[in-house]
């Protein structure tokens, strides 16, 4: 009797423990599935708010780039791939030293910041973004305050968000961004 007693024990033990197994992986899977979830979320509310922060009312020709790239560029209040339509048929000249002026399409890199706090969506994260100069793409004050700069140049410039911009944590705030002329399409 001893014996059977043990064997059922154990035949209970391991049931127990392939219980518990179980309990695990479906854990991790509710986890996992839970963790995705909240990425889609974000990522979608991400993609939703920065293609709608900055648009100006005025309808324009120019596309809009992928997600990521229009997350890029919606600090500065436009996709980041503005003027794009005109430079796809152009060729990117990286001439150190070349002034850019109003109406010349370029290509740049920016790190924007708030009180010294770089923010969500306030750069080009090393992936360029074309802007035309003039175009009135980005919030007042940034495409004049980059006319005049060099190609290779980097520099700061201030400018201030509107106070009815569409992210109320950048509305009416001060910010710099650093700014490097990657190469003006010509």
């Amino acid at each position: 009797m001893k014996k059977e007693n043990r064997k059922m024990a154990q035949e209970l033990r391991a049931k127990e423990r392939a219980a518990a197994d179980r309990r695990k992986r479906t854990q991790k899977i509710v986890i996992t599935v839970l963790v995705l979830a909240a990425v889609a979320v974000v990522t979608v509310g991400i993609i939703l708010t920065s293609t709608s922060i900055g648009k100006k009312s005025s309808a324009s020709s120019e596309s809009v780039a992928s997600a990521s790239a229009s997350s890029a560029g919606t600090a500065a209040g436009t996709s980041a791939s503005s003027g794009a339509s005109s430079s796809s048929e152009k060729t990117l000249d990286t001439t150190e030293g070349t002034v850019v002026e109003a109406g010349d399409t370029i290509n740049l890199d920016y790190v924007g910041s708030v009180d010294g706090v770089e923010f969500e969506g306030g750069s080009t994260q090393g992936q360029g973004a074309d802007l035309t100069l003039g175009s009135g793409t980005y919030i007042d004050g940034f495409e004049e305050a980059v006319e005049g700069h060099k190609v290779g140049e980097n520099f700061d410039i201030n400018v201030t968000f509107p106070e009815n911009y569409g992210n109320s944590d950048l509305a009416g705030k001060d910010a710099v961004f650093n700014i490097t002329i990657n190469g003006v399409y010509k």
